[in-house]
C-alpha cells in the first residue's frame, strides 16, 4: 500500500494525482489530520481535473458544520476492497493534513 500526504489546500493546483493516467487505483482510507467546518475532499476518476470540475467525481466527502454539531470525523474507511478509481485518480481538498491510503488496483487485488 501507498500513502500520499496532502499538507494543505490543493484546490488551486487541480489536486493531487495518485496513480498515472493509465492506472486504476483503489483508495482504502482518507485520514483528516485537522477537522474544520465544511472542509471537503473530492475524489475523481481522472488524473488531472480542472479546478471546480463536476464531471468524473467518484465521491465527495464534506466535514459537518456548526449547524450539524461539528462532530468532525478523522478517518473515512472504504473497507478491505477499497474504493475503485479509474484513470489514476485524483483528490482535491481544501482541508489541511489529509493522508490518502491507496494502492494500484492490480496490486491490491493480488493481495486479496
Amino acid at each position: 500500500m501507498k500513502a500520499t500526504y496532502i499538507a494543505s489546500d490543493n484546490t488551486a493546483t487541480n489536486g493531487t494525482a495518485l496513480g498515472a493516467a493509465d492506472q486504476d487505483v483503489r483508495i482504502f482510507k482518507l485520514i483528516f489530520g485537522l477537522g474544520a467546518d465544511a472542509e471537503y475532499a473530492t475524489i475523481y476518476d481522472i488524473s488531472n481535473p480542472v479546478t471546480g470540475a463536476t464531471g468524473n467525481i467518484v465521491t465527495k466527502i464534506t466535514q459537518p458544520t456548526a449547524a450539524a454539531g461539528k462532530d468532525y470525523f478523522q478517518v473515512v474507511d472504504f473497507g478491505p476492497d477499497g474504493l475503485p478509481v479509474q484513470s489514476g485518480g485524483n483528490i482535491v481538498t481544501d482541508a489541511s493534513q489529509v493522508t490518502v491510503i491507496w494502492d494500484l488496483a492490480d496490486e491490491s487485488s493480488a493481495r486479496n
